[in-house]
């Protein structure tokens, strides 16, 4: 702060010569006149006599008012003398309308000469610029002109080179202004019907006798006058095509986005049926199979371009129209989004532009007018895309082919890279498309209809995401990448803090409480009226290891993440061994009853169906027996059946003697023949036990099963109380138990 006052340093300017060095000096050092309200009146004369000496073009004068316009606060030196101090002592330009209206007709036929003369020309970008600010300022100057620079600014746009599209495009756009007040919207009506209809002819150009199309939303509008014949070789036709829609397509955008003095009316329909129809051109779309290789790879190069077209002609729909899109918002979201979903992942470009358009749809709309289905879809896709940028967990040993040997050392990187394995790093486009998808999120977890599972699997993955992006950096390419996912995962969590949405239950809000640093936003969340718990929060590791729900879990492996529950999972699924097709023993319940001994063999048997080794028997020599038949048994009598004890549940029968594999001869009685042996009736095994002798029966000696035996050696381990022991097997006991029974 000066110690002297500005009643003093007003007597030494005054005192001073004007203008002077000194002046100056004592301006600059002191600044007297930042506040010229509190000083005498005698400033108006200072001031007056600095004025005449700006108005004499003297140098050091007008340094002197430059410094006076910048101290003063208060704009006193300005209100009186601002319009002479502006032009000579800021360099501000200073337009004075009867002085440059004359000259405004050959300046507008000058720059159209130069325009028509240079339109293929670099030097002719800021002739363009310079006519459409003097077009803005004297519109009615330009009048006989405008006639003359229309054509020439739509060869530019379709032939000339791609800088020129931009210069061209506002320039046409401003042509309006010269019909008038009352014209001009009559006339931005008629530019933007003709820049309509030349976007729709070179896309019927560009489709024809290749593409089908789905059917148009609005009636298209007919080719402007300037429209010119596509040629009649494929190749010609698609580039002269392709050129067309993006340059009518930039006359449309520029005439969105111009101003108007009056509204104008604007053909929406036609505009978003326009854009659809490029969006609805794929890599799926039919084509006809009569057209060369060569064609039909032309067609597929030019779908980037015409995609961009589109969502810049959408985009611009979006911004100028507003809530009047709100009709045709769902078939916008369902060519967008399901092009955004089939896009390959290397067209990054693509990608990028679809994902700012979305943004943007959800900026200007909330995710509550959004259909459901787009929003989970447009979740879903950008879940998936910010795995790109996560850790690449490699196979286990159990996921790779059997048999296949480990590389050893140090080859596993060799072998990987001769692959295709080898990690990669995240070039810069793809960082791009992470960030627009993180940019995306946050507005889609306040849809209130959004599915819990998906807000929170959404809210792990960008904790894993804030947890382990800033160890990784290394895996970028570019050094700028790595910083902005970090604030862009960051910002999207602190907005997850202030969800009230289903799925965001406490523990989620303390557990990024925890882990995100300490902002203005985090901070409104702490409530100033409660007191602290007086209990401890309980550890991070409980609060990040929340139970994950089976939708979550679907959605999860739908995505393609895994963790490590999944990997053991697989491993336990990896390891389980192939065992042969054997019928295994049914156990059922069996009461605590006693059972008979022949019942329990038949319930052991009934089990299952074994095959039993028959013995075999002597038959006639010489006798043929047919492939497939049961050669006929010998006249023997039935083998005595074995003989079992009578033991209490849970015991281990006795096992029967296993008849011999050589054949062994039996005396037949003679009153004994083949006939009856066959005829004789079998014995079921479930059939009730009669009360005739066991050596009487006719069935065959039945090996007890391998799992009853197994089963009932588990049995007798588990149980060793009350074991009787058991007897030698004599048919006497045997026939006691019989009648006890």
């Amino acid at each position: 702060m000066s110690s002297l006052t500005g009643e003093t340093l007003l007597s030494l300017l005054n005192a001073l010569q004007v203008p002077s060095t000194a002046s100056l000096e004592l301006l600059q050092t002191h600044r007297p006149l930042s506040r010229p309200s509190q000083l005498p009146s005698s400033v108006s004369k200072w001031i007056t006599r600095l004025n005449s000496s700006v108005s004499s073009r003297d140098p050091l004068a007008c340094d002197l008012a430059a410094e006076v316009v910048r101290q003063d606060e208060e704009g006193y030196a300005a209100a009186q003398c601002g319009k002479a101090w502006m032009g000579a002592c800021l360099g501000a330009l200073n337009f004075e309308r009867e002085v440059v209206h004359p000259a405004m007709g050959k300046l507008a036929v000058g720059c159209t000469k130069q325009i028509e003369r240079l339109q293929k020309e670099t030097s002719v970008l800021p002739v363009l610029t310079a006519m459409r600010n003097l077009l803005l300022s004297s519109p009615a100057v330009f009048r006989p002109t405008a006639n003359t620079l229309r054509p020439i600014l739509y060869n530019m746009l379709l032939s000339g080179p791609e800088v020129f599209r931009l210069p061209a495009a506002d320039l046409l756009s401003v042509l309006h202004f010269t019909s008038g007040k009352a014209g001009a919207p009559a006339a931005w009506s008629i530019e933007m019907k003709d820049a309509l209809g030349g976007v729709s002819s070179s896309i019927a150009a560009l489709t024809a006798d290749a593409w089908e199309e789905e059917p148009m939303r609005a009636p298209a509008f007919p080719a402007p006058a300037s429209f010119p014949t596509p040629p009649m070789d494929p190749l010609a036709r698609t580039a002269t095509s392709v050129a067309g829609v993006e340059g009518y397509i930039e006359a449309c955008v520029a005439l969105l986005t111009a101003p108007a003095n009056r509204p104008v009316p604007i053909p929406l329909a036609q505009v978003i049926s326009v854009a659809l129809r490029l969006l609805a051109l794929s890599l799926d779309s039919p084509m006809a199979p009569h057209i060369s290789p060569a064609h039909r790879a032309a067609l597929l190069s030019s779908l980037p371009r015409l995609w961009n077209a589109g969502v810049l002609l959408l985009a611009s729909a979006v911004t100028v129209c507003g809530d009047h899109v709100l009709p045709h918002l769902g078939a916008i979201l369902e060519h967008t989004v399901y092009l955004l979903e089939h896009i390959p992942a290397t067209m990054t470009e693509s990608r990028l532009r679809l994902l700012h358009l979305h943004s943007l749809l959800l900026e200007q709309y909330p995710a509550a007018v959004l259909p459901l289905e787009y929003t989970q879809r447009l979740l879903k896709f950008a879940l998936g895309v910010m795995g790109s940028v996560m850790e690449q967990k490699q196979p286990t040993i159990s996921a790779v082919k059997k048999g296949k040997k480990r590389a050893r050392g140090q080859e596993d990187a060799l072998i990987g890279g001769l692959e295709g394995r080898a990690p990669k790093p995240v070039s810069e486009e793809a960082a791009n498309v992470v960030l627009a998808a993180l940019d995306m999120t946050p507005r889609l977890h306040r849809a209130p209809l959004l599915p819990a599972s998906h807000l929170t699997l959404s809210l792990r993955l960008h904790v894993s995401m804030y947890l382990t992006l800033p160890s990784r950096t290394a895996s970028f390419v570019s050094p700028t990448s790595l910083p902005k996912l970090i604030s862009a995962v960051t910002r999207a969590l602190e907005g997850a803090t202030a969800l009230s949405l289903s799925g965001t239950a406490r523990d989620i809000r303390t557990l990024l409480l925890s882990i995100l640093p300490p902002t203005s936003t985090t901070d409104l969340l702490l409530h100033p009226a409660l007191p602290p718990m007086s209990r401890p929060a309980p550890p991070l590791a409980q609060l990040q290891f929340i139970q994950e729900s089976e939708e979550e879990r679907k959605l999860r492996r739908e995505l393609g993440y895994s963790n490590g529950d999944d990997e053991d999972e697989d491993e336990d699924n990896d390891m389980v061994v192939d065992e042969p097709a054997v019928k295994r023993v049914n156990v059922q319940s069996v009461t605590m009853q006693k059972v008979s001994p022949l019942e329990a063999v038949a319930q052991s048997v009934s089990a299952e169906v074994l095959t039993v080794p028959t013995p075999a028997l002597k038959t006639a020599p010489g006798a043929p027996v047919p492939f497939g038949s049961v050669p006929p048994v010998a006249s023997t009598p039935a083998a005595p059946a074995p003989v079992v004890a009578s033991v209490p549940f849970g015991s281990t029968p006795a096992p029967a003697p296993v008849p011999a594999s050589a054949p062994v001869e039996t005396p037949a009685p003679a009153t004994a023949s083949v006939a009856e042996a066959s005829s004789t009736p079998a014995v079921p095994f479930m059939s009730t036990p009669s009360s005739r002798p066991a050596s009487s029966s006719s069935a065959l000696d039945l090996p007890p099963p391998a799992a009853d035996v197994a089963m009932a050696v588990d049995e007798e381990d588990d149980d060793d109380e009350a074991i009787p022991e058991l007897d030698s097997g004599s048919s006497d006991e045997d026939g006691d138990d019989d009648d006890d029974e």
